[in-house]
């Protein structure tokens, strides 16, 4: 993958707080692995807003950090369901965060699309 942008997720989630640190603790460590460690800037999770029970809130991963998790986990993101490199790369992680008892669900944002 020579051309990666950055990407913006919808994650959504009934307990924010929880999930939240599941979530932000497995993209640390990804970024320590991956050696992209330098300074902040390479993934975001905004505040969220809730509503009926749920809390909705907008992740953000640089290009570079998408990079270095992809330069990673080439195989596993290669052989996960979808036909685009975002969606394989988003099922993928889903799945990561499924395996390290994070409950939020994420998907490519509309902004993206």
């Amino acid at each position: 993958m020579s051309l990666i942008d950055a990407f913006l997720l919808d994650f959504v989630t009934v307990d924010f707080d929880q999930d939240s640190k599941v979530a932000e603790r497995i993209l640390q460590e990804f970024q320590t692995n991956g050696g992209s460690n330098q300074g902040e800037g390479n993934f975001l999770l905004d505040t969220p807003v809730a509503s009926a029970g749920w809390y909705f809130a907008k992740l953000f991963l640089s290009a570079q950090f998408v990079r270095s998790v992809y330069e990673l986990n080439t195989d596993q993101i290669a052989n996960s369901k979808g036909k685009k490199f975002e969606e394989k790369f988003v099922t993928w992680l889903n799945t990561e965060f499924k395996r390290k008892k994070c409950g939020a669900h994420i998907k490519i944002a509309s902004e993206m699309k």
